[in-house]
């Protein structure tokens, strides 16, 4: 059986002793039926990933104590994804295939064709907490609060590049961008695509990069998930391009 991972924001060191409460006490106990002296793999970004063992189980909560380090915490770089929100089951899978694929951030941004409620931001983190745990990353990437449009172009920094993602074919084909802006951004709109007025203003705001994403139409999860594998293919060759980072 594989040893479960359990993200644990709290100070991971030797000979801590943490407890897990609610609903992952309850996943642990009763759907992985785990038991005392248990294995359990303990992570996050700051610390690391570290083997500890159940020592205590309560009606609600589980005890657990850190042993020893297994990976220290290293960088993992990706590019921030912002997009419309979309119908729920989508969206959850959007933000669930997006963690394992690399993203960085996820930013929500209200267009005017977006026609879906946003998704409730802890049911999110809890997707993106989960989808962390099972692809071994060691950072769970944060979820921003919704946010209109033109207020999230104000805000972000004019210098890194914003990949758009149009329909209509035009632009540069994504392998093609990764290369070229390896530091970009994405943006992806909702499912009836961004008014013409949308379009209009992002094409006049400065770091836009329109890419292609093939000659279909995508749905608006589909062209996310094909923005970001573009970006993992172009991965290796980026890192050898790339001046190294200080640790």
């Amino acid at each position: 059986m594989t040893v479960p991972r359990l993200h644990l924001p709290e100070r991971l060191a030797a000979g801590a002793t943490l407890a897990v409460v609610g609903d992952r006490a309850h996943y642990l106990r009763h759907v992985l039926r785990l038991k005392e002296g248990d294995p359990v793999h303990a992570f996050n970004a700051g610390d690391g990933e570290w083997r500890a063992v159940i020592k205590g189980i309560g009606r609600h909560e589980m005890r657990l104590e850190i042993e020893r380090l297994l990976r220290p915490a290293v960088p993992e770089p990706g590019p921030t994804l912002a997009f419309a929100p979309i119908r729920r089951n989508r969206l959850e899978w959007l933000v669930e295939k997006a963690v394992e694929l690399g993203v960085a951030r996820l930013v929500p941004v209200i267009t005017q064709r977006t026609v879906v409620k946003p998704e409730k931001a802890d049911r999110l983190a809890a997707i993106a907490t989960e989808a962390a745990e099972q692809c071994e990353r060691l950072t769970v990437p944060p979820i921003d609060p919704p946010r209109p449009l033109p207020a999230w172009l104000a805000a972000r920094a004019p210098a890194v590049p914003l990949f758009l993602a149009d329909e209509r074919g035009e632009g540069a084909a994504i392998a093609e961008a990764w290369h070229r802006h390896p530091d970009a951004e994405i943006l992806i709109g909702p499912e009836g695509g961004f008014a013409p007025e949308e379009v209009e203003r992002l094409r006049a705001v400065p770091g836009v990069v329109p890419v292609t994403l093939g000659p279909r139409i995508l749905r608006a999860e589909t062209a996310a998930l094909y923005a970001l594998v573009g970006w993992q293919i172009a991965r290796p060759a980026l890192a050898r391009i790339s001046p190294p980072t200080s640790s």
